[in-house]
Parts: structure tokens; sequence; C-alpha cells
């Protein structure tokens, strides 16, 4: 492997810093490592090199949060991750990789103080779910769960709401480099799963139905990734199940998500709303998506006024999707605004670029050009607040 080192865009410094180091003795291991905590939160800096080469980098001065080892290289592992532990003391969680799939090994690891074993070759997700174990005492008490939350709701069914989370979700993960958590809270009929071409799961329900088993550890481990950037967190339960949505429930494990993500974008059916409207009262901006139709606007308004009643300064963003796509039953623009007493925010015109792409399990904003693609460009900005953008501070949020 010819990486000396990979760090955000920093060189590799004696005595390090950074709250994660770490050390691996293969190239595949290293591109995990860095594309899934990508100059985290804080810093990662990753080294070539194995147990040797960390314990010489931890007696010049090194005192990393996490630290991540490979034992590949290493001829007597337990005694040498146990020097390790000694000197990195207890400040340091440790994780170690390696290519040895034996029982044996991992609870002597363990024994010697290391948090988790991971076996080559790793996955992504099994590193980040690992991460958030080791990190998630430490979140709960010195960070914050400020990251942004925006509910995307249609007035009525059929208007593209869907479509409109699921692009602005996109758009921040991949053009703005944010990391996104994308929710569908419609458990029974959801369609962001089958829009992405995604394994519907029953994660979600989990979470919600366990409100005192959430933390960072449990929603990660109920989260599916479509890029290396926006995770999904649905679910496709059976219409003979029934579902009783909990307000409390839902607001913990946004509070969890909100931790781990920049942005959390929530599509909310309309049927929810009324049951847990405070909680939607009360997150960073609402999205409410219609078409120009009269039965659009009587319930564009009653969702405004409602929204408003409990939080006077709510941030509510207006959004009429696929506009023109039934000329005939609809009504014009200003009129849409004359009887909403207010200018909508974005008008995002009908493109059947847009159906084909949802076809082909991919977002509505990667088949979208010109000013189509720029309306959607700025309602992203809009909605996650980018001008006003508020840094977190931890393991995952970029640096």
């Amino acid at each position: 492997m010819n990486t000396v080192a990979r760090t955000g865009q920093r060189a590799p410094t004696i005595g390090s810093s950074e709250p994660i180091l770490a050390f691996v003795c293969d190239e595949e291991t290293l591109e995990t490592v860095v594309r899934v905590v990508p100059g985290g939160r804080r810093g990662v800096e990753v080294r070539e090199g194995g147990v040797q080469v960390a314990l010489s980098a931890l007696q010049q001065g090194a005192s990393p949060e996490l630290l991540i080892v490979d034992l590949s290289e290493s001829s007597s592992p337990i005694p040498d991750i146990s020097n390790l532990a000694a000197v990195a003391g207890p400040e340091t969680t440790i994780v170690a990789i390696g290519q040895e799939n034996d029982v044996s090994l991992y609870r002597a690891l363990l024994n010697t103080g290391v948090t988790d074993y991971l076996v080559k070759p790793i996955t992504g997700q099994e590193l980040r779910r690992t991460i958030l174990a080791a990190g998630r005492t430490e979140e709960q008490e010195t960070v914050s769960a400020n990251g942004r939350t925006v509910f995307v709701m249609g007035a009525r069914g059929g208007v593209g709401a869907t479509s409109v989370a699921i692009g602005v979700a996109s758009l921040l993960a991949d053009e703005f480099h944010k990391q996104v958590g994308l929710v569908d809270l419609d458990l029974h009929f959801g369609t962001i799963a089958l829009s992405l071409d995604l394994e519907a799961s029953n994660g979600l329900r989990n979470a919600l139905e366990n409100a005192d088993r959430i933390d960072s550890l449990f929603v990660a481990s109920a989260l599916v990734n479509k890029t290396e950037n926006l995770f999904v967190l649905g679910g496709e339960e059976p219409l003979d199940t029934a579902f009783d949505l909990q307000q409390d429930a839902l607001e913990l494990l946004l509070s969890e998500l909100r931790r781990i993500f920049d942005v959390v974008v929530v599509d909310i059916p309309r049927y929810l709303v009324p049951e847990v409207i405070g909680t939607v009262s009360a997150a960073d901006r609402v999205l409410i998506v219609s078409d120009l139709s009269i039965a659009g606007l009587r319930d564009m308004v009653r969702l405004r006024s409602g929204l408003q009643n409990l939080s006077p300064d709510i941030a509510i963003t207006t959004v009429v999707n696929r506009a023109g796509l039934e000329k005939a039953a609809e009504i014009s623009q200003q009129d849409f605004e004359k009887g909403f007493d207010a200018k909508l925010d974005f008008v995002i015109p009908e493109d059947p670029r847009g159906a084909k792409a949802s076809v082909e399990g991919r977002p509505l904003i990667q088949a979208l050009k010109g000013s189509s693609f720029e309306t959607f460009r700025g309602l992203a900005r809009a909605v996650a607040g980018l001008e006003g953008d508020r840094r977190k501070r931890g393991w995952f949020s970029r640096s």
C-alpha cells in the first residue's frame, strides 16, 4: 500500500490529536475507513501500519478518542493489543480489525479492553455501526442533537411529496455533501425504499415500538444506505398489522437521528400529521407540497394554519409540484396565490423524465435538467438552511 496517510485534507502529524486515528495494512480497508468517516466530525487520520506503528504513534503523543488498529501483520495479537491498551489508557476506545474469524480471538481481545473486532473485508455499514456504538455514550453526553429536521408533506395525495423529499435529500447528500437521513413514516404504503430500489426493512417500526431501546447503535442498525451520504429509514408492514405512532417515540428517534446526520428529511403522510403535529411544528422547516388544484389550495391553507397556530414562528416552505400535468384541472398560479394569500416559494414544472427515473429506481433529481434542476437546487438550499449552516461536533459531521 503506497498511501502513508489519508486525512480529510490534512497531512499526518506526530502526536496527532484527531479524535479518530486508524492504522491499516491494506488499501481496501483504508478506502473503507476514509469513505465512512471522510474527515470525521472533528477529524480522522488514517495511517499505514499495524499495532507496532500505532504503539509508536501513541508513545510519541497521539491521543485519539477512538483508535482503529489492524492486527493482520501481528504474530501475537493479544500481547500486542494489551501493550497498546496500556499505553492508550482508559480514555481511548480501541476497535481491532483482522483476518481471523475466530471466536476465541474475539473474546480474548474483548478481555484486553477492545470494544469490537471486525473481520476483513470490512463493510462501510458495519464499520459505521461499530464507530457509533463506540461513541454513543460520549455523544449522548457531549454532542447535542443539532442536525436539522425537515418535514415534507403533501397537501393531498398524488402531488409528488415523496418524490420531492427524495429529490431534496439526494441533492443534499450528493451535491452538497451533507450526511442525510431520509425517513418514510408511511409504514404500510411508503414508497421511498421502492423508489430508490432498496429492500424495505422493519427497522423503523422496531424503533418506534421500542422507544426505550432507541440509541445511536439501534438506529444505525435500522438504516439502509443508498449512497455514502444518504441513508433511508422506512418500512413495508403487512396491511393486517396495526401501528400506533406515538409522538414521544418519534421525538426520541428524531433526536438520535439529529445526532448522526446533518439533515434529517422526514416524509410524513398527511393523515399522520394530527397525531404528531407538535413534533412537526417544532421542526426546523416544514415543506408543504401541492398541485395547482382547488383541493390542493384548500388543504395547503389548512395545513399552514394548523401549524402556525401551534408555532407562530415555524418556517414553512410552500411548493407546487408537477405544474402543468393536468392543465384542464388546474387553476393558474396567480389564482392559487390569491386564494393562498401568499406567494408560492417554489413551482416545479411537470417533467416526464422524473417519472422515468422513478421506474428505474433513481431519484427524480438525477433526471431533471435546466430550470427544473435549478428550482430543486434552490429548494434544497432553502429547506436545509445552508446559508446559516449549523455545524456539529463529533465523529460523523464534515469538518
